[in-house]
Protein backbone atom coordinates (compact mmCIF):
# COMPACT_ATOMS: atom_id res chain seq x y z
CA UNK A 1 0.00 0.00 0.00
CA UNK A 2 1.24 3.77 -0.02
CA UNK A 3 -0.09 4.62 2.74
CA UNK A 4 3.36 5.94 4.05
CA UNK A 5 3.07 7.99 0.42
CA UNK A 6 0.22 9.85 2.22
CA UNK A 7 0.73 10.85 5.56
CA UNK A 8 4.59 12.47 3.87
CA UNK A 9 2.08 14.60 2.02
CA UNK A 10 0.32 15.34 6.00
CA UNK A 11 3.68 15.95 7.23
CA UNK A 12 4.83 17.90 4.38
CA UNK A 13 1.20 19.98 4.74
CA UNK A 14 1.73 20.12 8.48
CA UNK A 15 5.05 21.79 8.25
CA UNK A 16 4.52 24.10 5.55
CA UNK A 17 4.71 26.93 7.22
CA UNK A 18 8.22 26.10 8.38
CA UNK A 19 9.06 27.42 4.63
CA UNK A 20 6.53 30.17 4.21
CA UNK A 21 8.14 33.25 4.88
CA UNK A 22 11.82 32.77 4.00
CA UNK A 23 14.18 36.14 3.99
CA UNK A 24 16.23 36.91 0.96
CA UNK A 25 19.65 36.98 2.72
CA UNK A 26 22.43 34.54 1.37
CA UNK A 27 23.05 32.07 3.25
CA UNK A 28 26.28 32.74 5.36
CA UNK A 29 25.70 36.34 5.60
CA UNK A 30 23.25 36.59 8.34
CA UNK A 31 22.72 39.22 11.47
CA UNK A 32 23.61 36.91 14.25
CA UNK A 33 21.80 39.66 16.32
CA UNK A 34 18.48 39.00 14.31
CA UNK A 35 15.65 37.15 16.04
CA UNK A 36 15.82 33.15 15.66
CA UNK A 37 12.48 33.35 13.62
CA UNK A 38 14.51 35.43 11.05
CA UNK A 39 17.93 33.19 11.29
CA UNK A 40 15.82 30.34 10.60
CA UNK A 41 13.82 31.54 7.82
CA UNK A 42 17.35 32.38 6.37
CA UNK A 43 18.24 28.48 6.56
CA UNK A 44 15.00 27.09 5.80
CA UNK A 45 15.54 29.49 2.05
CA UNK A 46 19.00 28.30 2.24
CA UNK A 47 17.79 24.48 2.66
CA UNK A 48 14.95 24.49 0.52
CA UNK A 49 17.58 26.37 -2.53
CA UNK A 50 19.90 22.96 -2.23
CA UNK A 51 17.14 20.56 -2.36
CA UNK A 52 15.61 22.21 -5.53
CA UNK A 53 19.15 21.94 -6.86
CA UNK A 54 18.91 18.58 -6.49
CA UNK A 55 21.08 15.32 -5.66
CA UNK A 56 24.84 14.77 -5.92
CA UNK A 57 26.90 12.19 -7.36
CA UNK A 58 26.86 9.89 -4.28
CA UNK A 59 22.73 10.56 -3.95
CA UNK A 60 23.04 13.09 -0.91
CA UNK A 61 21.42 16.46 -0.66
CA UNK A 62 23.57 19.13 -1.50
CA UNK A 63 26.27 20.32 0.41
CA UNK A 64 24.69 23.48 0.91
CA UNK A 65 21.66 21.87 2.05
CA UNK A 66 23.72 19.83 4.54
CA UNK A 67 24.71 22.79 5.81
CA UNK A 68 22.11 24.60 6.36
CA UNK A 69 20.38 21.81 8.22
CA UNK A 70 23.19 21.69 10.76
CA UNK A 71 23.20 25.32 10.98
CA UNK A 72 19.35 24.73 11.84
CA UNK A 73 20.79 22.17 14.41
CA UNK A 74 23.18 24.64 15.81
CA UNK A 75 20.30 27.33 16.09
CA UNK A 76 18.52 24.73 18.06
CA UNK A 77 21.20 24.58 20.55
CA UNK A 78 22.01 28.78 20.76
CA UNK A 79 18.08 28.63 21.38
CA UNK A 80 16.18 25.60 23.34
CA UNK A 81 13.08 26.91 23.42
CA UNK A 82 11.95 28.31 20.46
CA UNK A 83 9.41 25.70 18.99
CA UNK A 84 9.69 26.38 15.26
CA UNK A 85 13.37 25.76 15.32
CA UNK A 86 13.24 22.85 17.40
CA UNK A 87 10.61 21.40 14.80
CA UNK A 88 12.24 22.75 11.67
CA UNK A 89 15.39 20.45 13.11
CA UNK A 90 12.90 17.42 14.09
CA UNK A 91 11.25 17.22 10.19
CA UNK A 92 14.97 17.66 8.64
CA UNK A 93 16.32 14.97 10.79
CA UNK A 94 13.79 12.65 9.91
CA UNK A 95 14.00 13.86 6.11
CA UNK A 96 17.39 12.52 6.85
CA UNK A 97 16.62 9.18 8.09
CA UNK A 98 17.77 10.11 11.73
CA UNK A 99 14.60 9.02 13.26
CA UNK A 100 16.19 9.38 17.16
CA UNK A 101 17.67 12.39 16.49
CA UNK A 102 13.94 13.58 15.43
CA UNK A 103 12.63 12.08 18.04
CA UNK A 104 14.37 14.06 20.64
CA UNK A 105 13.53 17.43 19.22
CA UNK A 106 9.85 16.55 19.06
CA UNK A 107 10.69 14.89 22.54
CA UNK A 108 11.59 19.16 23.55
CA UNK A 109 8.93 20.07 21.68
CA UNK A 110 6.74 18.40 23.88
CA UNK A 111 8.26 19.31 27.10
CA UNK A 112 7.53 22.74 26.09
CA UNK A 113 4.34 22.04 25.33
CA UNK A 114 2.20 19.14 25.11
CA UNK A 115 -0.43 19.87 22.66
CA UNK A 116 1.35 19.91 19.41
CA UNK A 117 -0.34 18.70 16.31
CA UNK A 118 3.07 18.41 13.71
CA UNK A 119 4.88 17.47 16.36
CA UNK A 120 2.54 14.66 17.09
CA UNK A 121 1.88 13.76 13.40
CA UNK A 122 5.73 13.56 13.11
CA UNK A 123 5.74 11.27 16.39
CA UNK A 124 3.26 8.83 15.00
CA UNK A 125 5.27 8.36 11.49
CA UNK A 126 8.28 7.65 12.97
CA UNK A 127 6.21 4.79 15.30
CA UNK A 128 4.80 3.82 12.04
CA UNK A 129 8.18 2.82 10.53
CA UNK A 130 9.36 1.14 13.37
CA UNK A 131 5.97 -1.19 13.32
CA UNK A 132 4.56 0.31 16.30
CA UNK A 133 1.06 1.06 15.34
CA UNK A 134 -0.39 1.16 19.17
CA UNK A 135 2.15 3.85 19.47
CA UNK A 136 1.09 5.96 16.56
CA UNK A 137 -2.37 5.76 17.62
CA UNK A 138 -1.96 6.82 20.97
CA UNK A 139 0.15 10.12 19.90
CA UNK A 140 -2.41 11.26 17.67
CA UNK A 141 -5.18 10.22 20.12
CA UNK A 142 -3.89 12.21 22.45
CA UNK A 143 -3.21 15.25 20.28
CA UNK A 144 -6.78 14.73 18.87
CA UNK A 145 -7.94 15.57 23.07
CA UNK A 146 -5.86 18.77 23.08
CA UNK A 147 -6.89 20.16 19.44
CA UNK A 148 -9.59 18.50 18.38
CA UNK A 149 -10.58 20.86 15.06
CA UNK A 150 -7.41 20.03 13.80
CA UNK A 151 -8.07 18.02 10.44
CA UNK A 152 -4.39 16.75 9.54
CA UNK A 153 -4.55 14.80 13.22
CA UNK A 154 -7.76 12.68 12.29
CA UNK A 155 -6.20 12.31 9.05
CA UNK A 156 -3.16 10.68 10.09
CA UNK A 157 -5.34 8.61 12.42
CA UNK A 158 -7.48 7.51 9.83
CA UNK A 159 -3.93 6.48 8.17
CA UNK A 160 -3.00 4.19 11.10
CA UNK A 161 -6.37 2.63 12.30
CA UNK A 162 -6.78 1.59 7.94
CA UNK A 163 -3.21 0.06 8.75
CA UNK A 164 -4.26 -1.84 11.42
CA UNK A 165 -7.26 -3.33 9.76
CA UNK A 166 -9.99 -1.23 11.63
CA UNK A 167 -12.15 0.34 8.23
CA UNK A 168 -14.88 1.67 10.27
CA UNK A 169 -12.98 3.46 12.79
CA UNK A 170 -10.47 4.90 9.55
CA UNK A 171 -14.21 5.62 7.50
CA UNK A 172 -15.27 7.74 10.56
CA UNK A 173 -11.74 9.46 11.11
CA UNK A 174 -11.25 10.68 7.58
CA UNK A 175 -15.30 11.63 7.58
CA UNK A 176 -14.15 13.64 10.47
CA UNK A 177 -10.95 15.05 8.56
CA UNK A 178 -13.09 16.06 5.74
CA UNK A 179 -15.77 18.09 7.52
CA UNK A 180 -12.74 19.77 9.45
CA UNK A 181 -11.19 20.69 5.60
CA UNK A 182 -8.81 18.21 4.28
CA UNK A 183 -8.08 18.30 0.91
CA UNK A 184 -10.70 16.81 -1.43
CA UNK A 185 -7.82 14.55 -3.14
CA UNK A 186 -6.35 13.24 0.08
CA UNK A 187 -10.16 12.30 1.45
CA UNK A 188 -10.44 10.28 -1.54
CA UNK A 189 -7.26 8.41 -1.53
CA UNK A 190 -7.86 7.31 1.95
CA UNK A 191 -11.36 6.67 1.30
CA UNK A 192 -10.31 4.03 -2.19
CA UNK A 193 -7.96 2.49 0.22
CA UNK A 194 -10.16 1.78 3.12
CA UNK A 195 -12.99 0.23 0.35
CA UNK A 196 -9.88 -1.73 -1.07
CA UNK A 197 -8.76 -3.01 2.14
CA UNK A 198 -12.71 -3.88 2.93
CA UNK A 199 -13.09 -6.00 -0.12
CA UNK A 200 -15.20 -3.17 -2.17
CA UNK A 201 -13.25 -3.13 -5.01
CA UNK A 202 -15.94 -0.96 -7.18
CA UNK A 203 -16.04 2.17 -4.54
CA UNK A 204 -12.15 1.77 -4.70
CA UNK A 205 -12.30 2.30 -7.79
CA UNK A 206 -15.00 5.36 -7.72
CA UNK A 207 -12.32 7.30 -4.81
CA UNK A 208 -9.04 6.62 -6.56
CA UNK A 209 -10.48 8.30 -9.80
CA UNK A 210 -12.08 11.27 -7.68
CA UNK A 211 -8.73 11.26 -6.23
CA UNK A 212 -6.93 11.70 -9.83
CA UNK A 213 -9.51 13.89 -11.02
CA UNK A 214 -8.86 16.23 -8.06
CA UNK A 215 -5.01 15.95 -8.18
CA UNK A 216 -3.49 14.48 -11.63
CA UNK A 217 -0.13 14.99 -10.00
CA UNK A 218 -0.37 12.74 -7.23
CA UNK A 219 1.01 9.29 -8.44
CA UNK A 220 0.31 6.86 -6.07
CA UNK A 221 -3.95 7.02 -6.78
CA UNK A 222 -3.12 6.64 -10.27
CA UNK A 223 -1.25 3.75 -9.82
CA UNK A 224 -3.39 1.95 -7.79
CA UNK A 225 -6.28 2.93 -10.32
CA UNK A 226 -4.44 1.27 -13.28
CA UNK A 227 -3.18 -1.80 -11.22
CA UNK A 228 -7.03 -2.10 -10.44
CA UNK A 229 -8.27 -1.88 -13.90
CA UNK A 230 -5.35 -3.99 -15.00
CA UNK A 231 -6.99 -6.78 -13.26
CA UNK A 232 -10.69 -6.48 -13.88
CA UNK A 233 -11.23 -5.14 -10.45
Amino acid sequence: MKLNTILSAILLAACTLLFAACATESFGHRDENCSPDQRLDELLNAYETGRNNGINSSGNLLVDCDRARASIERLALEFPSHERTLMAAATLSFEAGEPEKSQNYLDSLFRIHAANPEAGILRSRIAIDEGNLPLAERVLAMQIQYTPDHAGLFEAQSGVLYMSRDWKGARTAIDVAEALGAPPWRVAFHRGLIAEGAGDRAEARRQYQACVDKNPAFPAAQSRLSGMKAAGG
